[in-house]
């Protein structure tokens, strides 16, 4: 009987090592030009290394290592981009800009290659990165929690395209002294942001165990209706939750099904307030002056609003929403006065959900 060619490994942490500008070395150098600066990113990874049969693949300008530890996996990297950084101060013309990232997860062997999906993060986290800068995964930071002597620094969720939404954390800045360093990404997106109203005296009603209790159900149902509707949680604080959208629609959907989800089960108020606008995205986490319109819009919002910006009403004019006008409102810190409407959302013909 043949043997199965897939042998289950169990829980490994996979560390992606990517060399930036090395089609750029090859063009204009050819192989010997490349070889001066591959030599000594080799080296200077090998040599920081546990064990050799930590590197299970090098091709070019890329290393994939393996570990079982991932505190080991964490630190040998951390090793590997300060002899960079070393390397690049002791040959100014000759540095070396490299990207890091690191996930574990399942992991199968099949002919001698190894295939799991810590591996496609690992590889989308180092195209996020700066030079020098360690990303890690969900599954890393799950498994290091409790490891003190491994501080990660939370940078919010991101969606990579073909995958699940996976929160990212810095194991290591980046590298000052490394080439390549390049401007904060930039996209568009629907920010959105909610939180309890009085959730003070909602605690102080319900008591200790009883707020507990309400507040966890209140994460489950929120975080519930950010998968369904395809939004990405980037950051939650007490009772607020701030997420984005890829289309303002789906953000306003997921507002209205999540305030009638909470009133209906919880017999809570959640007021929202949405703002699409173009974003800066560091290492996965979308920031800017868009992000904090979204936070101020829903600021303004009463109880049970959605709330949204003139920017939003004006993508979905003629769809299947319509907008009330709340007026003129100054938001804090923003320049000038900002027009912002309460959102209803058309179920059938003369029908509406308020919102």
């Amino acid at each position: 009987m043949a043997q199965n060619p897939d042998v289950a490994t169990g829980t490994l942490t996979h560390v992606i090592l990517d060399l930036s500008g090395y089609a750029a070395l090859l063009e204009a150098g050819g192989a010997v030009g490349a070889a001066k600066v591959l030599r000594p990113f080799e080296r200077i990874v090998r040599a920081a290394l546990p064990r050799a049969t930590a590197e299970v693949d090098h091709r070019g300008d890329e290393f994939h290592l393996v570990f079982r530890n991932p505190a080991e996996a964490v630190s040998a990297t951390i090793a590997i981009a300060d002899a960079l950084q070393r390397h690049n101060g002791r040959h100014p013309d000759l540095k070396l800009s490299v990207r890091f990232g690191i996930e574990a997860g399942q992991t199968t062997r099949r002919k001698g290659a190894f295939m799991g999906n810590a591996i496609s993060v690992a590889s989308r986290l180092v195209s996020r990165g700066q030079p020098g800068q360690i990303l890690v995964g969900d599954g890393v930071a799950a498994l290091l929690r409790t490891n003190k002597a491994v501080p990660l620094r939370d940078l919010g969720a991101w969606k990579p395209k073909g995958l699940a939404a996976v929160h990212v954390y810095e194991a290591r800045g980046p590298d000052p002294t490394a080439d390549g360093s390049r401007e904060a990404e930039r996209q568009l997106a629907t920010a959105f942001h909610t939180d309890v109203v009085q959730s003070t005296a909602t605690a102080a009603k319900l008591g200790q165990r009883g707020w507990r209790g309400m507040f966890e159900r209140y994460h489950e149902i929120v975080r519930e209706e950010l998968r369904r509707h395809d939004g990405v949680e980037v950051d939650t604080a007490g009772d607020g939750f701030y997420a984005t959208f890829s289309v303002p629609s789906r953000a306003i959907d997921c507002a209205i099904d999540m305030r009638d989800r909470l009133r209906r089960e919880l017999s809570i108020e959640v007021r929202t307030g949405i703002h699409t606008g173009e974003c800066e995205v560091v290492a996965g986490k979308p920031g800017g002056m868009a992000i904090v319109i979204g936070g101020r819009v829903k600021d303004r919002a009463g109880a049970g609003d959605v709330l949204v910006s003139r920017t939003v009403m004006d993508l979905l004019t003629g769809g299947t929403f319509t907008f009330e006008s709340r007026g003129a409102a100054v938001l804090k810190g923003v320049p000038g006065e900002w027009a912002l409407f309460a959102v209803s959302k058309i179920v059938e013909a003369g029908q509406l959900t308020h919102a």
